[in-house]
C-alpha cells in the first residue's frame, strides 16, 4: 500500500515526536499527495493508529515552511478534490499564522497568485476551494492594512469589477460575488487575526474609515442587481459589518430597502436575518432617535404577519414574530422611555408595539400543532418586566407599573388560555407532547415574572379567573391551567398573605376533578405552598386529606407523595396528628411491588418526618412494622442461589432498600425549624422527643449492622451498593452527630470491610464527616481512618497517570476531600507517615497533567493548599524541596503547550503559591528549567523567560497580574508572540 510507504518514510512522526516540533521538509509533492489521498479515501483500510499518524503528518505539513511551495502545486485541477482543498487550507493557514516568514516582494507575488487562482476557481464553480481562498485573501488584506496597503477596500472593489480578465468581463456578476465575499470576510475574520494590540487597533480604524466605500458599493449592488445569489451575499456582507460594530446611524439610508425586502419571497430569509442583526446592535441606547424611527417599520410587519396567517404560512409567521419580539426584547428600555415621554406620538407607538406583541402571544391555534409564534414572545415580556422592576426611582417605577399593568394582567389571561391542555391529546405526536410540556414550563416561568412585577395583584387576577371558572363550570382544562399558574407564585406570595390565597384554597374542593391532570396540578400546588399552609393551619386542615387519599391512586402517587413530603417536612408537629390516617395507606403503598422506587422513598420520608415528632415507643413500634418487611427482603435477596439470573434486578432491589433505610434515618432525625412550633406545650413535647430520637436510631442501626455486613460479604467491591451503604453511614453521622458514639465503632468496622477499590464520594463523605466530629479524640482509630483513605487511593493509583485519566470523577472527589481535611483538620494530616506525604506528591505531579477542567481545578486547589500546609510540617516541607523542581517542570511544560490553552489560568495557581511561600526555591527551580532554550518549547524568546522570572520573584505581583504573565508566556511557547509576530510553528 502507498500509505505503508509513507509510514516508512516518516521516522520522526513514528518515533513519537510532536509533529508540530518537526520541520516537515523531507516530503515531496507526490508524497504529500499520496498521504492526503490515503487519509481521505473512502475505501482506505488504515488502522486507527495509522490514521492518527497520517493526521499528525498533515497537521505538521500545513504549518511547515514548505507549505508555501506545495500548496500552489496541489491547487491543480488534475489532482483530486481532497488534494486541492488541502492545498487551499494549507495556504490559508500559512497566510493567517505565518505571514511574517515572507518579505514584501514575496507578499506582493503571493497576492497576485492568489487573485489569479481565485478567479480561476470561481470560473469553474468550485465553491469549497473558492471560499477557502477568499478567507486566505481576506487575511492577507487584513495583515497588509493599513501600513502596506492604504485604502485596500477601494482597490479590491476596482480590481475585480474593472478587471480585464476575460472571464470577469464576460461574467461581471462573478466579480461582484468575489468582492462581496471578500467584504464579508474582512469584518468576520478580524477577530481571528494574530497581531499586536496596536496593529489590531490600526486595522480596525482602517476598516471603519473604509465603510463608506463599502456602503456605496452595497447601494450600487442594490440599484443594479436583482439576482438572488448576489443580494443574498449583500445581506450577509451588511450583517457582518454591523456585527463588527459599524454604527447603525451609518446604515439608516438602507432602512427602507431592508424592510421592503421582506415582501420579496426570494430574499425574505436573508433580509430578516440582517434585520435581526440590526435590532441587536449595541447602539440602541446611544442613538434612541434612530431606533425610534425603526419602530414604525416594525409595526408595519403586522400586515405581513396577517397575510402569512391567512395563507397558512407558519414558517413566515414565525419569522415575522421573531423579528417583532427581537426588537422588543433588545429595546425594552427604549419602549419604556417612549411610553413615558411627553411626546404623544412616541407614547402611541410604544403602546401599539405592546399590543402587537400581545397579538403574537395570543396567536390563535393549539401550540405547537397549529401555531409556533406565541412561545417566541415570552422573552419580550420578561425583558419588559425586568426593565420596569429595575427602575430605582420609586415614583417613576409606580408610573411605569400603572402604564404597563393592563398588558401584564392581559398577559395572565392569555397564559391561562395558551397553557390549557388540548381537548383531544391524539392531535399530538410524542414529539409534540414534549414540545408542549416545555412550552408550559416557559409559560410558568413567564407567570413568575408577572408575580414579580405585579406582586399580590397577580395572584388576585388568578383567583378571580378561578372563581369564574368554578362558578361557570368552565372546562377542567382551564381550571387546571389556572392552578398551574397559581403554583408559579409560591415563592412570591408572603407568608402573612391572608386575603387572596384563602379564597383560592377554599375553591379547590369545588374544582372539576374529572381528570388526573387537574388533581396532579392541585396536589403540586399544595406542596409548593407548604410553608404558607404551615402558617395558615385552618386552611391546611382542609387540604391534607386530598393528599392522603391520592396516595392510593397509581396515577396520582407521584404528585401526592411530593406534596405530602413538603407538607410534613415544613409542618412536622401539625401533620403528626395524621399519623393514624397516613400510616396504613403508606404501608400498603410500600407493600405494592408496582410502586416506583422514587415514590417509595418519598413515602418513607413522609412517615419519617411524622414519626420524628413522636416519643421513642411509638417510633419503635412503627419502625418495626416498616423495617421488618424490608429486612426480610434484604435477607431474601442475599440468600438467592441463582446469582447470575436477575443479578441486575437483585442489586437494584438491594439499593432501593438501602435508600429506604437511609431516608428513614435522616427524616426521623430531622428537627428543622417548624412553622407551628411556637406553642410552648408543643415546644416542650418536641424537645423531649428529640432527646429520645438518637437512642432510637442507634438501636435501629445496631440491629441492622449484621445485615449490612452480610451485604458487604457479597457486594464489598460493588460501587453502586457500597455507595448506598456509605450514604447510610454518612447520614447517620450527620444526623446523630456526637450521639453516635455508642455505635461509632460498628460503623467504622463496616467502612473497613468495604472493598479496597471503592473510593466514591459517599465513602469520602462518611470519612470526612466522622473526622470533623471526632478528630479531637486521641483514639488512634480516628487518625487511621484518614490513612486508610490514602492507602485505598494508593492501591488504585499505583503512580499510573492513565488511571487518573480514566477515573477523573474519583480523582476530583478525592482532591476535594483532601482540600477539606488539610484546611479544617491539619492535625489529622500531621499524624501521617512519610509514605503518605510521598503519595500526595506523586498525586500532585501526575494530577497536574490532566486535561479535565473541573478535575484539574480541584487538583490545583489541593496542590496550593498542600504547599501552604508544608509551612507547618517539616517532613512535608523537606519533601516539597525534593520534589519542587519536578513539579515546576511539569507546570511549565503544561503551561507551555502540553495542556490546552483554556487550562493555563488554572495551572497558574500552584506556581503562584510556590512563589509566595518558597520564593527563593521557586526562582531557582524556574531558572533551572528556563536555562534550557528548548524548554518548554523553543518558541519563547529571552525577554519572555526573563519576564516570567521577574513576575515570580516580585513580592508585589497580584494573582490577576501573575495570571496575565503566565498567559503571555504560554502564548509565546505556543508560537503566538503577544507583541504581534507569530513564530514559525503554531502549538495552539
Amino acid at each position: 500500500m502507498a500509505s505503508q510507504t509513507m509510514f516508512n518514510n516518516s521516522p520522526n512522526i513514528l518515533n513519537g515526536n510532536d509533529p508540530k516540533n518537526v520541520f516537515a521538509t523531507n516530503y515531496s509533492v507526490e508524497e504529500i499527495e499520496r498521504i492526503i489521498n490515503d487519509f481521505y479515501s473512502p475505501t482506505s483500510q488504515l488502522t486507527v493508529s495509522q490514521r492518527q499518524q497520517l493526521n499528525s503528518i498533515l497537521e505538521c505539513l500545513q504549518y511547515s515552511q514548505i507549505a508555501w511551495d506545495f500548496s500552489w502545486k496541489l491547487l491543480n485541477t488534475n489532482k483530486s478534490s481532497s488534494v486541492q482543498f488541502f492545498g487551499a487550507v494549507a495556504l490559508c493557514n500559512k497566510i493567517s499564522k505565518h505571514l511574517s516568514e515572507l518579505d514584501d516582494n514575496q507578499i506582493q507575488q503571493l497576492f497576485q497568485q492568489l487573485i489569479q487562482r481565485l478567479i480561476f476557481y470561481i470560473s469553474i464553480n468550485s465553491k469549497q476551494i473558492t471560499i477557502k481562498l477568499v478567507v486566505a485573501l481576506g487575511h492577507l488584506i487584513l495583515n497588509m492594512m493599513p501600513d502596506k496597503w492604504k485604502n485596500g477596500i477601494t482597490a479590491i472593489i476596482a480590481l475585480f469589477t474593472q478587471s480585464q480578465n476575460e472571464f470577469l468581463i464576460e461574467h461581471p456578476e462573478k466579480g461582484h460575488l468575489i468582492v462581496l465575499n471578500i467584504l464579508t470576510i474582512l469584518p468576520e475574520e478580524f477577530s481571528r487575526i494574530v497581531v499586536s494590540k496596536a496593529q489590531r487597533a490600526s486595522i480596525r480604524a482602517e476598516l471603519e474609515s473604509q465603510f463608506p466605500t463599502v456602503l456605496n458599493y452595497i447601494q450600487f449592488i442594490i440599484s443594479t442587481y436583482n439576482q438572488t445569489d448576489i443580494l443574498s451575499k449583500m445581506f450577509s456582507c451588511l450583517s457582518k459589518w454591523l456585527e463588527f460594530g459599524i454604527s447603525i446611524i451609518k446604515v439608516e439610508s438602507l432602512f427602507d430597502y431592508l424592510f421592503n425586502s421582506l415582501n420579496n419571497e426570494n430574499i425574505f430569509d436573508d433580509a430578516s436575518n440582517c434585520i435581526i442583526v440590526l435590532f441587536t446592535s449595541p447602539d440602541a441606547l446611544k442613538y434612541p432617535p434612530i431606533f425610534s424611527r425603526l419602530l414604525p417599520y416594525v409595526l408595519q410587519l403586522e400586515s405581513i404577519l396577517d397575510q402569512s396567517l391567512m395563507i397558512g404560512d407558519k414558517e413566515k409567521a414565525e419569522c415575522i414574530t421573531k423579528l417583532i419580539t427581537q426588537f422588543g426584547e433588545n429595546l425594552a428600555q427604549l419602549i419604556i422611555q417612549m411610553a413615558i415621554t411627553p411626546n404623544q406620538q412616541s407614547q402611541t407607538l410604544a403602546h401599539r408595539f405592546c399590543c402587537l406583541v400581545m397579538k403574537c402571544t395570543d396567536m390563535k391555534g393549539q401550540y405547537p400543532v397549529e401555531e409556533a409564534c406565541s412561545e417566541l414572545t415570552f422573552s419580550f415580556w420578561y425583558a419588559l418586566q425586568e426593565e420596569v422592576t429595575s427602575i430605582d426611582d420609586d415614583d417613576k417605577r409606580i408610573i411605569l407599573l400603572e402604564l404597563f399593568r393592563p398588558y401584564f394582567e392581559r398577559l395572565i389571561e392569555v397564559l391561562i388560555s395558551k397553557g390549557q391542555l388540548p381537548d383531544n391529546e391524539s392531535i399530538f405526536t410524542s414529539e409534540d407532547k414534549e414540545t408542549f410540556r416545555c412550552y408550559r414550563v416557559d409559560i410558568t416561568d413567564t407567570m413568575m415574572c408577572m408575580h414579580n412585577v405585579l406582586g399580590n395583584r397577580a395572584i388576585e387576577v388568578l383567583a378571580n379567573h378561578l372563581l369564574l371558572a368554578v362558578e361557570q363550570n368552565q372546562s377542567w382544562q382551564r381550571q387546571e391551567s389556572i392552578i398551574q399558574l397559581v403554583g408559579a407564585g409560591s415563592e412570591y406570595v408572603p407568608l402573612d398573605e391572608n386575603q387572596i390565597l384563602p379564597r383560592i384554597f377554599l375553591l379547590l374542593p369545588k374544582l372539576n376533578f374529572c381528570n388526573s391532570s387537574i388533581i396532579n396540578a392541585t396536589l403540586m400546588v399544595l406542596g409548593q405552598y407548604s410553608s404558607w399552609l404551615g402558617h395558615h393551619q385552618e386552611t391546611l386542615q382542609n387540604c391534607v386529606h386530598l393528599c392522603i387519599n391520592a396516595l392510593s391512586n397509581p396515577e396520582l402517587i407521584q404528585s401526592a407523595s411530593i406534596a405530602l413530603k413538603e407538607l410534613t417536612m415544613e409542618n412536622r408537629l401539625y401533620m403528626s396528628k395524621y399519623l393514624n390516617d397516613i400510616f396504613p395507606i403508606i404501608k400498603n403503598v410500600l407493600e405494592n411491588v408496582q410502586v416506583q422506587p422514587n415514590d417509595r422513598i418519598r413515602c418513607v420520608a413522609i412517615i419519617g418526618y411524622i414519626l420524628s415528632a413522636y416519643p421513642s415507643k411509638i417510633v419503635i413500634d412503627h419502625l418495626n412494622i416498616l423495617l421488618a418487611p424490608e429486612v426480610n427482603k434484604l435477607l431474601a435477596y442475599l440468600s438467592e442461589t441463582n446469582v447470575d439470573q436477575n443479578a441486575i434486578l437483585r442489586k437494584q432491589n438491594i439499593c432501593t432498600t438501602l435508600s429506604f433505610i437511609s431516608v428513614l434515618i435522616t427524616t426521623i432525625g430531622y428537627c428543622g425549624d417548624q412553622s407551628d412550633a411556637d406553642e410552648n406545650e408543643q415546644q416542650q413535647k418536641t424537645a423531649e422527643t428529640i432527646s429520645e430520637i438518637p437512642e432510637v436510631l442507634c438501636c435501629v442501626l445496631r440491629d441492622l449492622t449484621p445485615i449490612l455486613h452480610l451485604i458487604l460479604k457479597q457486594y464489598a467491591d460493588d460501587s453502586e451498593v457500597t455507595e448506598k451503604l456509605c450514604e447510610i453511614l454518612s447520614r447517620t453521622v450527620t444526623t446523630l452527630r456526637e450521639s453516635i458514639s455508642p455505635i461509632l465503632k460498628s460503623l467504622l468496622e463496616l467502612s473497613q470491610n468495604i472493598g479496597p477499590n471503592i473510593l466514591h464520594a459517599q465513602f469520602l463523605n462518611f470519612v470526612r464527616n466522622t473526622l470533623l466530629l471526632f478528630s479531637q479524640d486521641t483514639d488512634k482509630q480516628m487518625f487511621n481512618l484518614f490513612i486508610a483513605v490514602l492507602q485505598r487511593f494508593g492501591y488504585l493509583f499505583k503512580g499510573d497517570i492513565q488511571w487518573l485519566k480514566d477515573h477523573v470523577d474519583i480523582v476530583e472527589d478525592f482532591a476535594n476531600f483532601l482540600i477539606q481535611i488539610i484546611k479544617k483538620l491539619p492535625t489529622v494530616v500531621h499524624h501521617c507517615p512519610n509514605e503518605a506525604f510521598v503519595l500526595l506528591f506523586q498525586f500532585v505531579k501526575s494530577g497536574l497533567q490532566l486535561h479535565e477542567q473541573t478535575t484539574l481545578r480541584s487538583i490545583t486547589m489541593f496542590t496550593s493548599n498542600y504547599i501552604e500546609y508544608t509551612k507547618s510540617n517539616q517532613r512535608a516541607a523537606d519533601l516539597l524541596r525534593q520534589n519542587g523542581l519536578e513539579i515546576v517542570q511539569i507546570l511549565l511544560k503544561c503551561i507551555g503547550g502540553a495542556s490546552p490553552r483554556h487550562l493555563v489560568d488554572t495551572l497558574s495557581l500552584p506556581l503562584f503559591t510556590l512563589s509566595k511561600l518558597y520564593i527563593d526555591c521557586t526562582s531557582n527551580w524556574v531558572q533551572q528549567c528556563l536555562n534550557d532554550p528548548n524548554f518548554p518549547t523553543p518558541s519563547p524568546k529571552r525577554h519572555h523567560r526573563e519576564a516570567l522570572i521577574k513576575a515570580l520573584t516580585s513580592e508585589r505581583t497580584s494573582r490577576a497580574n501573575f495570571k496575565d504573565h503566565i498567559n503571555t508566556f504560554s502564548s509565546a511557547c505556543r508560537g503566538i508572540d503577544y507583541s504581534g509576530t507569530s513564530s514559525t510553528r503554531n502549538h495552539s
